[in-house]
C-alpha cells in the first residue's frame, strides 16, 4: 500500500518531553478513515538512515481533516523520537502510512475499562471519542508520574467528565488492578497500555477474575 503524504501543522508541548503533532494531507483534501485504537507508522530520514516509528493517533475519527500523534522524547533514542523533537517543525513535510488497528474496541463489549499509564494514555484518545459517539458504557483510568507529567488531562476531563480517573503517582495513588476489576459487571472488557509492570498487573488481576 502506498504511503500518505502530510504536513505538520501544529505542535505543542502537552507534558515534560511530549509533543503533539497535528498531520493534514498534503493535497490539501480529507485523510483516510480509522476506528479508535489505530497507529500510523511514520518515517524519519535522518541522513544515511531512515526511522520508522508507529505511533498512536489521538483525534476522533469522525474527524478527517487532520491526524494527531503524540511523541516522548526518549531517553536513550535510537533517532526516532529525537528526530520528531529536534528536526520536525511546522511545515515539515513527512510520509506516513495508512491507519492499522491492532488495538480496536470489542464491539460486543457490555463495559469497557480503558486502563493507561504515561504516554500510554495515546491510543485510548482516538477510543474515548469513538466510544462516546456509540453511547457505550465506558471509564478511563489514567495513572501519571506527576502533574507536569500529565498529557491531556485538562482535554480528556472536559471531554469525559466523571467517566475520567486520574491517579497521580507523586501524591502516592496508584491504580488497584484488583479492586478495580473485581467491581465489573459481567461482560466487561479491559484494555491496557503503559509500564510493563502496570499492565502484568492488570493482565494477571483480570485471569484471577476470569
Amino acid at each position: 500500500m502506498s504511503s500518505l503524504k502530510v504536513i505538520v501543522s501544529h505542535i505543542a508541548e502537552v507534558a515534560e518531553g511530549i509533543r503533539h503533532f497535528t498531520l493534514v494531507a498534503a493535497n490539501g483534501g480529507e485523510l483516510p478513515g480509522f476506528s479508535g485504537g489505530s497507529h500510523v507508522v511514520v518515517s524519519m530520514p535522518a541522513g544515511p538512515r531512515t526511522y520508522r516509528n508507529a505511533y498512536s493517533l489521538l483525534s476522533s475519527p469522525a474527524d478527517r481533516s487532520h491526524y494527531q500523534i503524540a511523541v516522548r522524547l526518549q531517553e536513550h533514542s535510537r533517532g526516532g523520537s529525537r528526530f520528531m523533537h529536534e528536526q520536525v517543525t511546522v511545515g515539515t513535510a513527512l510520509d506516513i502510512t495508512w491507519p492499522v488497528n491492532l488495538f480496536a474496541i470489542a464491539r460486543l463489549g457490555r463495559k469497557h475499562i480503558l486502563v493507561a499509564g504515561g504516554i500510554g494514555i495515546t491510543p485510548f484518545m482516538s477510543q474515548a471519542h469513538e466510544l462516546l459517539r456509540s453511547g457505550a458504557n465506558f471509564e478511563l483510568h489514567y495513572g501519571i508520574r506527576s502533574p507536569r507529567h500529565a498529557g491531556f488531562v485538562d482535554e480528556l476531563r472536559a471531554l469525559l467528565g466523571d467517566r475520567l480517573h486520574c491517579y497521580d503517582q507523586s501524591q502516592g495513588q496508584v491504580i488497584d488492578s484488583q479492586a478495580l476489576l473485581a467491581r465489573q459487571p459481567l461482560g466487561t472488557h479491559v484494555y491496557v497500555c503503559g509500564p510493563a509492570g502496570m499492565v502484568d498487573a492488570m493482565v494477571g488481576s483480570a485471569k484471577r477474575l476470569g
